[in-house]
């Protein structure tokens, strides 16, 4: 299973690319952090375990990769991205964000999540999983700094 970094790193890196080479930097960075996050939200089935475990004898396996994990989820951040398209709240409005914008980066988040999992049962299970996926956390990293200091410049900011 992937661990959170990739989870986190594959769609922010992928909606980075996408904004700078595809759309051309027509959207705010800020919906590419929040696309990163949601790339982790299918997850929280496991924080909800854990305090259901408090009250009762749930096991995390019960609960994890159920609901969170099937492509209802994302399909409920799109959905919620067509159906808010007029709403504008003035504190979003302010950071210069769209709320329906934000469900489409969520939907888009969890969706690669999903799909990182699916993928998961293409390698064989064991130590060999486990150590792929640390390398490709590292690798991920390390290519998407290099990108953003080729791109951007960010060691400016340092």
């Amino acid at each position: 299973m992937p661990l959170a970094v990739t989870h986190i790193l594959t769609p922010l890196i992928l909606s980075d690319i996408y904004r700078d080479y595809i759309a051309k930097k027509k959207f705010n960075l800020r919906y590419i952090l929040v696309a990163g996050l949601a790339g982790l939200l299918p997850d929280i089935d496991i924080a909800i375990a854990w305090v259901l475990r408090l009250v009762s004898n749930i096991n995390i396996s019960e609960i994890h990769r159920t609901f969170t994990h099937t492509l209802w989820f994302p399909l409920i951040f799109l959905i919620l991205f067509f159906i808010t398209k007029n709403y504008d709240f003035k504190f979003l409005k302010k950071q210069k964000l769209k709320l329906n914008y934000i469900f489409l980066a969520l939907a888009f988040g969890t969706l690669i999540h999903i799909l990182l999992d699916v993928g998961t049962g293409l390698l064989p299970l064991g130590y060999f999983q486990g150590t792929f996926f640390a390398g490709l956390d590292a690798i991920l990293l390390t290519l998407w700094l290099i990108h953003e200091e080729l791109k951007h410049r960010i060691s400016d900011y340092i």
